[in-house]
């Protein structure tokens, strides 16, 4: 659910249209699919639904329910959906007889509809000592460049750097600084499930820290510390903990959340332009799997792309 809420912050621009009065998060269904799933829908035993996109009906029915279902107030709506060409997705809304309930995103299974011309704009380089996520790129047939040491990760330039899931950064020693070196220096990395606690108090130019995108708390750093304390990023289960420890005795930690942004200052053009321009970046999601489902594999490309933007402007 988390990750509908980020792709939608994304994709803020496609998906224009509120959501309804019950605050639904929008369904993603998979193109081409028969797609059932269960929701608290109000009202008699049998009800009409609708899916809807623009003025034509894509598909209609009636809701199902099992004795629990009923006793739980849930209906089962069964969707067949239209297929759709690579890279193709609709915005459509699901009605309630002939009431708006929720927006769907129909979505084809493959979001590159031209992959070869996608991915020579979007280069990928992979370091996955896990062995986790070179399979999973192959089948998917997602182009990259692996990478088999730090010396290698150093030597990226005009790539993201894409850390592959599972990584355990208190076993891969000076890891985290390396990537901090390549974001300060312009770079962009996107790290999946990462486990071990991160430091984060590589010195020189990290300015900001966005803790889960939709909340857009801000944190802003000198030299990689504040008020003397040292900066931690903690991993646990799904989430990440930002921990502070101002001396042995204290710590404070913040409320656990998905997704950290990591932005650098361009020192390039002095301290002053600090607080308003963006350098390079690194983005952490403890929720990021290579790739469970349709939804997943458009929030990957949204996060290339963002990455991919942020590292076009770095150059100089």
């Amino acid at each position: 659910m988390r990750n509908m809420k980020r792709l939608l912050f994304f994709f803020l621009m496609m998906f224009a249209s509120p959501l309804l009065a019950e605050d639904l998060p929008v369904l993603w269904l998979e193109a081409g699919k028969d797609n059932e799933f269960q929701t608290v829908v109000p009202g008699p035993q049998t009800i009409d639904w609708s899916l809807r996109f623009e003025h034509r009906i894509l598909d209609q029915g009636k809701a199902h329910e099992t004795t629990y279902a009923q006793a739980m107030g849930h209906r089962i709506l069964k969707i067949k959906t239209p297929p759709l060409k690579p890279g193709v997705m609709l915005n459509a809304q699901l009605l309630i007889g002939d009431t708006p309930y929720r927006d769907v995103v129909i979505a084809s299974s493959d979001p590159f509809e031209d992959r070869e011309t996608w991915f020579a704009g979007h280069p990928i380089a992979l370091y996955d000592p896990e062995k986790t996520t070179v399979e999973v790129f192959k089948e998917e047939e997602i182009p990259f460049k692996r990478l088999g040491s730090f010396a290698e990760i150093e030597a990226v330039e005009n790539a993201v750097i894409v850390i592959g899931q599972g990584v355990d950064f208190e076993r891969e020693k000076g890891l985290s600084e390396l990537l901090f070196q390549k974001a300060a220096d312009g770079g962009t990395v996107l790290v999946a499930t990462p486990s071990g606690d991160i430091p984060l108090d590589y010195p020189p130019t990290i300015y900001s820290l966005t803790l889960n995108a939709e909340a857009k708390y801000l944190f802003p750093l000198a030299s990689g510390r504040m008020g003397g304390g040292k900066w931690t990023l903690q991993t646990k289960d799904d989430q990440l903990f930002l921990v502070v420890y101002t001396d042995s005795r204290f710590k404070m930690i913040t409320l656990g959340a998905s997704l950290l942004d990591i932005r650098f200052a361009d020192t390039r053009k002095g301290w002053e332009a600090v607080s308003t321009q963006s350098f390079g970046r690194i983005i952490i999601d403890k929720e990021l799997r290579f790739f469970n489902n349709v939804e997943s594999r458009w929030y990957f490309k949204s996060l290339i792309e963002t990455l991919t933007e942020s590292l076009t402007r770095s150059q100089p």
